[in-house]
């Protein structure tokens, strides 16, 4: 039996939709995108029927944890023999994702008393001004449909579209694009959930971490590519830093390494280590991250002009606005790993590759932090890394 390497998608917890009622769920685009690169190399899911697309995992299915991650049971196939799979997680609990209002406040507190370790004033107003600009120049000219949707299938999000439906007309009429507000509002709730509820973070991250190793285990499964976009960088940065480096070897596997590549894009990992002091220590990462064979590549695609998005591998120092090649004698980056053994702190290697969404993206919304519609910056080095994994 011909084995397959898995994308495992993961989007923000506000963003992650599953197709609904003839509505193309939140990494249809991407998959149709990696399609035009990859052809018939890229398989859809076997069980949709009469659609193309990737398969879609739930954490919940009716209020089940288990029928959610049924569908990675091995007797159900990700693919046809041989071809790349692609599974897009999805985080669905039965309740409300929106953080509470005592959320909001401890957050804002805690990134303004530390936002001078990210930013200065200066540096404040610079980035504002590019983000004017970026949202000035967006493209007019819609040619496709942004990949960044916030939700509507949970309970707060159908409420605020029930809303809309009331404010633009009666019940039924389409409801308008959330636009670059919108959506920078729907990042904003998906940052202040995660830092400030962490009943919510440890369901998500453990629903992650569980998915990745029941893809791992699978027999028909040589490799995993974990592709991560905004707030889901950060999931996928908590879930791979506490996974314990057995998890990724497979004794049949001549590579060793079941985890080919972490794709981040759009990541506000650097101003979670900044403003929110998340710990800059990537655990158990640290041990596939060497470059030996078999080992992790970690890359990370970021805008200048997305509010969101940082280089990664800049010096610990670096702000925005700053050159990224500044980096004081004895600067050991920002991410970093420490020997258990002597304790000695190393810098840990993050390929940044700079793109340019407004030039190269489509669609409306915050079009800076649309990477999965920027088809040669993105979507291209993307298929070349799942061919380069196989």
């Amino acid at each position: 039996m011909g084995k397959s390497l898995c994308l495992v998608t993961v989007h923000g917890i506000g963003f992650q939709q599953p197709p609904v009622d003839g509505r193309p769920g939140y990494a249809d685009a991407l998959h149709a995108h990696l399609h035009e690169q990859l052809g018939d190399l890229l398989g859809d899911d076997p069980e949709r029927v009469g659609d193309a697309g990737p398969v879609y995992v739930c954490s919940e299915v009716h209020g089940s944890s288990s029928d959610g991650l049924a569908r990675l049971d091995p007797s159900r196939p990700l693919a046809p023999e041989g071809k790349i799979a692609h599974a897009a997680l999805v985080y669905s609990p039965s309740e409300p994702l929106q953080p509470r209002l005592g959320s909001v406040a401890d957050v804002l507190a805690r990134a303004v008393l530390a936002h001078e370790h990210y930013i200065s004033a200066l540096g404040a107003l610079r980035l504002a001004l590019s983000d004017a600009w970026a949202a000035l120049h967006e493209s007019k000219a819609v040619t496709a449909e942004s990949t960044l949707r916030p939700r509507t299938d949970l309970p707060l999000a159908a409420h605020h579209h029930r809303l809309a439906e009331m404010l633009h007309g009666h019940r039924g009429v389409s409801v308008p694009e959330p636009g670059a507000l919108g959506i920078f509002r729907a990042l904003e709730d998906d940052m202040a959930t995660y830092v400030a509820r962490n009943d919510l973070r440890e369901r998500v991250r453990g629903f992650v971490e569980e998915a990745l190793l029941r893809l791992s285990d699978r027999p028909d499964i040589s490799g995993l590519v974990l592709n991560t976009h905004s707030q889901g960088t950060m999931i996928g940065w908590d879930v791979l830093c506490r996974l314990p480096f057995f998890a990724w070897r497979k004794d049949d596997d001549p590579r060793a390494g079941i985890l080919r590549a972490f794709i981040t894009a759009g990541s506000p990992i650097r101003k979670y280590v900044d403003l929110f002091a998340w710990g800059e220590q990537v655990g158990q990462m640290a041990a596939v991250l060497d470059g030996a064979p078999g080992g992790l590549a970690w890359r990370n695609f970021w805008d200048r002009h997305d509010p969101v998005a940082d280089p990664l591998d800049a010096a610990t120092a670096w702000k925005p606005g700053k050159p990224l090649d500044d980096r004081p004698p004895g600067d050991i980056g920002l991410l970093v790993a420490t020997n258990p053994t002597d304790g000695d702190r190393r810098h840990v290697e993050v390929i940044d590759t700079r793109v340019d969404n407004i030039k190269n993206s489509s669609g409306g919304g915050l079009q800076a932090h649309d990477y999965w519609n920027n088809r040669s910056e993105f979507v291209a080095p993307l298929a070349g890394i799942l061919e380069e994994s196989r």
